[in-house]
């Protein structure tokens, strides 16, 4: 089994052979709705993308540029949001489609974002907005309705659509919905999210579709009688009405099906396709996991937020790799069989104590984050882990603690730990973080100081915000380290520090007690440097003269007055 970092490599591996894909971005302006602003997001941190973006007002002027102007573009997203000037943008962009047909027929493929005004009623449209929405669908259908392979209608139908009850209404709803999607036969991702609807209409999809999120609106009520695309492989349905899945069919293909946050009570009579490999009915209102019809070939399982009282006796499908069973009214896991093959188990804020809990042997991430855990020891620890999460537990001490060899990230903040003397941590931990939550952190222990603790030679992370360090003095830090944090620590001198070469942030924030840093030269690698006020005037001269050429960022704490 290879691990996470392997992985990783391999995955920037094939990044660096693929040619970069490049994403044209057409905007009004600024965003202005969350859909649009998470979604532009996530483009630009998709990696080997190079995402352009250009505005309506600036379209001519832009695309005279030789740098856009050269590139040849796999993936065009137009973003439309009904805003006060929504039918003067759409006109702009209707006589872009014209003016630059040429251009749409070079590109690889299109996808469209309609983000209609949250809470404002369809009826309440103006015939201009609308005729513009109209057109926009009819231009983009004559110039290139062949490459729109990603339509996403938001927000279009408020709270009012529920009460439709009457047949006429149902099959005017459907006609308007249907007109959204005619035009496009290589449709292969449909978002209609956000809307108040009771019911989704059973209209014609285009039998390639392969992603249909009809999520959100917290309304929709039933799937029975939706008749879904044979290709389908994702289906999302969270944050809706559902109480029941009896009578749905599902597509022999789905592999992806979430339907968190509805009101489903029981999954004991429903048939899951065996092509499906990840379900999440997380926030709903089953009571027991027994006597489930498990799709066999299941790899991850989200059953979190569910008022489970216990997971004893339940039968888990054996191919899992990921269970999320995180905040579920249990008092322990013991008697719990975990599948084997689970490498990620998420079992935060899920029992009062750990007694019995038998973990799987082959686990890569695990989080007993809140669960009353006083030692580590008895936990048994499998070798394979390579992220542990025990923050939020009664742990005070970490003597005689044997981590798991491969460990790379541990987590620890919010215990009772008040030293981390004779701590033995594996030459592979990359991530410490000791920081504790101000708004939960309730008991007085803390840790006072970094003497005598030895800090593993690869770790990359240090995090010991809201602490109670004092001194620090007289330390090198490992060669590897980039992130230092000791925010609203106690620090009142801090000298004589070694730091490597690769430190890029240093946070010395919320101590105003340190007014001076003695011998301790900042690396050029160093970036950014947080501090309070009253330390910015003693800063070294080296310091000072970075930040004024820019190549160092100083910030300081916004000190709140008691």
């Amino acid at each position: 089994m290879s691990t996470g970092v392997e992985q990783q490599q391999h995955q920037q591996k094939q990044h660096q052979q693929k040619p970069p894909v490049n994403r044209l971005v057409l905007l009004y302006g600024e965003p202005k709705y969350y859909h649009t602003i998470i979604q532009l997001k996530e483009l630009r941190e998709l990696p080997n993308n190079y995402v352009s973006v250009i505005e309506v007002n600036n379209i001519e002027n832009v695309l005279k540029e030789t740098s856009i102007a050269s590139i040849k573009f796999d993936h065009f997203h137009i973003c439309i949001e009904f805003t006060k000037d929504a039918d003067s943008n759409l006109t702009k962009i209707n006589e872009f489609l014209k003016a630059h047909s040429d251009m749409l027929a070079e590109v690889g493929d299109i996808g469209y974002h309609v983000h209609f005004q949250p809470g404002k009623e369809w009826s309440q449209y103006s015939k201009k907005e609308l005729d513009e929405y109209n057109t926009f669908l009819q231009r983009l259908k004559e110039v290139a309705g062949d490459k729109v392979t990603h339509c996403s209608v938001v927000s279009k139908y408020d709270m009012d659509t529920i009460s439709i009850t009457e047949k006429n209404q149902i099959e005017q709803l459907k006609n308007q919905i249907q007109l959204d999607i005619v035009n496009w036969k290589n449709l292969r991702t449909l978002d209609y999210t956000e809307s108040s609807l009771r019911l989704f209409p059973d209209i014609l999809l285009p039998q390639n579709l392969e992603i249909l999120n009809i999520g959100g609106g917290y309304a929709l009520s039933t799937l029975t009688g939706f008749h879904m695309p044979k290709n389908l492989k994702v289906l999302v349905a969270g944050q809706g009405a559902l109480s029941t899945l009896n009578d749905v069919v599902f597509p022999n293909k789905l592999e992806r099906l979430e339907l968190q946050e509805n009101k489903l009570y029981f999954l004991e009579n429903n048939l899951f396709p065996e092509s499906l490999k990840h379900l999440d009915v997380s926030r709903n209102r089953l009571e027991d996991a027994w006597n489930i019809n498990w799709p066999k070939h299941l790899e991850s399982l989200n059953l979190g937020f569910n008022p489970i009282e216990s997971m004893r006796g339940a039968k888990l499908p054996m191919h899992l790799k990921y269970l999320e069973l995180s905040n579920l009214p249990c008092d322990s896991m013991a008697g719990v069989k975990f599948p084997d093959l689970l490498e990620v188990l998420n079992l935060q804020s899920s029992m009062t104590n750990a007694r019995g809990l038998k973990l799987p042997p082959n686990i890569r991430v695990l989080v007993l984050t809140g669960n009353g855990i006083n030692s580590i020891n008895p936990l048994k620890l499998p070798s394979t882990i390579e992220v542990l999460y025990l923050n939020q537990n009664n742990i005070k001490t970490l003597n005689k603690v044997v981590l798991p060899p491969k460990l790379r990230e541990l987590y620890l903040g919010d215990n009772q730990l008040t030293t981390l003397k004779n701590v033995v941590f594996p030459e592979t931990l990359e991530v410490l973080d000791l920081e504790n939550d101000p708004d939960y952190f309730e008991n007085e222990k803390q840790i006072i100081t970094l003497r005598d603790i030895i800090l593993p030679p690869n770790l990359k992370v240090l995090k010991m915000g809201y602490q109670g360090v004092r001194i620090l003095e007289n330390y090198e830090f490992p060669q590897n380290l980039r992130h230092l944090g000791l925010a609203y620590n106690e620090l009142k001198f801090v000298r004589n520090l070694k730091f490597g070469n690769q430190l890029k942030l240093l946070d010395l924030s919320g101590n105003p007690e340190l007014l001076s840093l003695e011998n301790v030269h900042l690396p050029d690698s160093v970036t950014e440097l947080r501090v309070s006020p009253v330390l910015i005037p003693n800063l070294p001269a080296s310091v000072v003269e970075r930040a004024n050429k820019n190549s160092l960022i100083i910030k300081k704490t916004v000190e709140v007055a008691n």
